[in-house]
């Protein structure tokens, strides 16, 4: 009886600590490989939105363009575009709320009034483009809102 409770608990600690050398490997594993078994980032794209009751604006009227920079970051200035490819405005975060860095790379949200004059003609559809330039893809990411 003595025998089997010496062999029980030589058992017991040998998994325990097998389980220790397990657990401390599972927490390290991204350090052992060079984070080569990292899981993905959710948040792997550049995002850009306007709130849906900003889709359709009369001009002279606000939006608010929310930006969620990618991984490797986005510019600061963010440019305003008509249907025909003009650039018509840019805009930027304050520089008291992010300083002077050219790349952001926390979630913002810009506040631009619309000019007044761009209120589209008969013969113009109204589509304006919202740009912000993605250090990730090397591109612009952009998303639109129509005048009336």
């Amino acid at each position: 009886m003595k025998k089997d409770l010496k062999k029980e608990s030589h058992i017991f600690v040998f998994s325990l600590i097998a389980i220790i050398i397990v657990a401390l490997i599972g927490v390290n594993l991204d350090k052992l490989t060079g984070k080569a078994s990292a899981y993905p980032s959710f948040n792997q794209k550049t995002t850009l939105s306007l709130p849906m009751n900003e889709k359709f604006i009369n001009a002279g009227e606000y939006i608010h363009v929310t930006v969620n920079p990618g991984p490797n970051c986005v510019n600061r200035i963010i440019s305003i575009y008509d249907d025909a490819g003009f650039r018509r405005a840019t805009a930027q975060p304050s520089a008291a709320e992010f300083g002077s860095n050219r790349k952001l790379c926390n979630s913002f949200v810009v506040k631009f009034k619309t000019y007044a004059d761009w209120k589209p003609s008969a013969d113009e559809t109204g589509i304006f483009f919202v740009k912000v330039f993605d250090y990730q893809s090397e591109d612009y990411v952009s998303t639109t809102f129509t005048l009336n």
